[in-house]
C-alpha cells in the first residue's frame, strides 16, 4: 500500500469536497475524470478520504463499489477499465447470508466457453454497471469469478430498485447464460481467498464513508439544538443535552480511529487482517446506530421526516451496518480466528 503524506491527503480531501460542494448531484464520470480518481481506487488510504467526503455528502457514488472490483480485477490480473467506467460485484443471494461458501450460482464449461444459471441480489449499482463480476460454483473446483457486460448479456434477467438508502440496485437471474472462454477472471476455482480480502477492502471503504455521515450527523444536530429554543433559550443550555452530544462525539471519534485501523490492517495477513476488519466494524455498527438515534431523538419529531437531510443520513448509515456483514457475523469472525 502507498504511503501518502499528510499534506497530499490534505489536497485530496479539499479537492474532493469542493467538487462535491459545488457539483449538486455528482455523475460518477464526470466525477472520477475531473479528479483524477484511478489511483486511488487501488489505494485504500486515499480511498478512505474520498470516501469519508462522499459520506460526509450523502453523495450517490458508487465509490466503494468500482474501487472493489477494479482491486477484484487488478489481482486476477484481467484487463483494466477506465475509471470513469461503473463496475460492481455481484455476490449475495436470495437464501444466502454472508458466507460465501454457501454461494449456490453455478457456472459449467460448455464447448469454448461457460453457461450460467442462479440468481444473485442486492447487487449495487448493478443496474448502471458497464461491468458486473458474478461469482458461480465451478463443479467441485470451488467459487470462480466471471466478468460480463450487462449490455450484451443474454439470458440475464435484471430487476432494479433502490434500498434504504436510496442507493440503486438490481437483483439478477440468470439461465443457461452462455459467457466466452474469457469470461473466466482469476484461477479458476479460486476465487474465495479473493473475496475474502475483497470483502475486507470493501469494509474499510464504507467504514471511512460512515464517518464522514456521522460527522455530518453530530455537527446537524449541535446546529439544530443551538437554534431550537424552549423554556426562553436554546435546548443546546439544558446539561443532559450536552451530555448526549458529548457521548455522540466519542462515538463519532471512536468510528474514526476504527475506520483508520481498519484502512491500515489491510496490509496485514489474512487473520491479523480479518480480526481488525471485524473489530473495527462492530465498533462501526454500533457509532451509527447510537449517532443515528441520538440525533433523531434531538431533532424531536422532525428527524423523523424525510424534509430534513438528517434521516437521510441515518438510512445510509443503517445500511452500512449490514453491508457485506453484519455485527454479528463480525462477532462470530472476531471469536473463530
Amino acid at each position: 500500500m502507498n504511503v501518502v503524506s499528510e499534506t497530499e491527503q490534505a489536497m485530496l480531501r479539499d479537492a474532493v469536497r469542493a467538487y462535491l460542494a459545488r457539483s449538486g448531484e455528482p455523475n460518477w464520470a464526470d466525477f472520477a475524470e475531473r479528479l483524477g480518481i484511478g489511483a486511488a481506487l487501488l489505494d485504500a488510504r486515499q480511498g478512505a478520504i474520498i470516501a469519508e467526503e462522499i459520506g460526509r455528502t450523502r453523495a450517490p457514488l458508487p465509490f466503494a463499489e468500482v474501487a472493489t472490483t477494479t482491486w477484484l480485477l487488478d489481482r486476477c490480473g484481467a484487463p483494466a477499465l477506465p475509471a470513469t467506467a461503473i463496475a460492481t460485484l455481484a455476490w449475495a443471494e436470495p437464501a444466502l447470508r454472508y458466507d460465501f461458501a454457501g454461494i449456490a450460482a453455478t457456472a459449467r464449461r460448455e464447448g469454448g466457453g461457460w453457461r450460467l444459471d442462479g440468481a444473485k441480489s442486492v447487487a449495487g449499482w448493478a443496474a448502471e454497471a458497464d461491468t458486473i463480476l458474478i461469482t458461480a460454483r465451478t463443479g467441485d473446483n470451488g467459487l470462480s469469478l466471471f466478468r460480463i457486460d450487462p449490455a450484451k448479456a443474454e439470458g440475464l434477467s435484471l430487476s432494479p430498485y433502490h434500498t434504504i438508502d436510496g442507493h440503486p440496485a438490481a437483483d439478477l437471474s440468470f439461465k443457461n447464460h452462455a459467457l466466452s472462454a474469457d469470461a473466466l477472471i482469476g484461477p479458476e476455482g479460486g476465487a474465495i481467498d479473493l473475496l475474502d480480502e475483497a470483502r475486507d477492502r470493501a469494509l474499510a471503504l464504507f467504514a471511512a464513508e460512515a464517518v464522514g455521515l456521522l460527522d455530518r450527523l453530530l455537527e446537524q444536530t449541535v446546529a439544530y439544538t443551538g437554534q431550537r429554543r424552549q423554556f426562553g433559550q436554546p435546548i443546546a443550555g439544558f446539561q443532559a443535552l450536552q451530555h448526549r452530544m458529548v457521548d455522540m462525539y466519542l462515538e463519532c471519534e471512536l468510528a474514526r480511529s476504527s475506520a483508520w485501523l481498519a484502512v491500515e490492517a489491510l496490509d496485514q495477513e489474512a487473520p491479523g487482517r480479518g480480526r481488525a476488519i471485524s473489530s473495527a466494524m462492530v465498533n462501526i455498527a454500533r457509532a451509527c446506530r447510537f449517532v443515528g438515534q441520538q440525533a433523531i431523538q434531538l431533532h424531536g419529531g422532525m428527524g423523523m421526516t424525510d424534509e430534513l437531510p438528517i434521516g437521510h443520513y441515518v438510512k445510509r448509515a443503517m445500511a452500512i451496518e449490514i453491508l457485506w456483514a453484519d455485527a454479528d457475523w463480525h462477532l462470530a469472525r472476531i471469536a473463530g480466528l
